[in-house]
């Protein structure tokens, strides 16, 4: 099954669509780039067969810091789960364009492919390509 990463941003109603591309069922494994808000708030749903990680995200300093943080956390992230794909699912409906170009430059920096997701106007998981 793929893996997931997503931003959990703090904009109002972004979480929607992110809780329904979750509950797809479609992936065993989120990693959720978020800022403190994100971590004091979010209710990882109970999934039977998902994993959800929170990785925090200091979003008040520079961008290469940021993604040397980022960095740092998937790659322990992904030794840890043992991660073989060569390409992520990645979702950027929440968050910023900060928090999207860190995302996307970290996981390019470690060397995976990104297939970007979206919902359809159905609620259908539509890969942008």
């Amino acid at each position: 099954m793929a893996h997931l990463v997503a931003c959990l941003g703090s904009g109002k109603g972004t979480w929607t669509e992110l809780s329904k591309i979750i509950n797809s069922k479609l992936f065993n494994k989120v990693y959720l780039i978020t800022n403190d808000f994100g971590i004091q708030t979010y209710t990882k749903p109970d999934i039977v067969g998902i994993s959800i990680e929170l990785i925090r995200l200091d979003l008040d300093k520079p961008v290469e810091d940021m993604v040397s943080d980022l960095y740092v956390a998937l790659k322990q992230n992904f030794s840890k789960d043992k991660l073989q794909e060569l390409d992520i699912a990645v979702n950027i409906t929440s968050g910023t364009g900060k928090e999207h170009a860190v995302v996307i430059s970290t996981l390019m920096k470690l060397g995976y492919g990104i297939r970007l997701i979206e919902l359809d106007k159905d609620g259908n998981i539509l890969e942008m390509i």
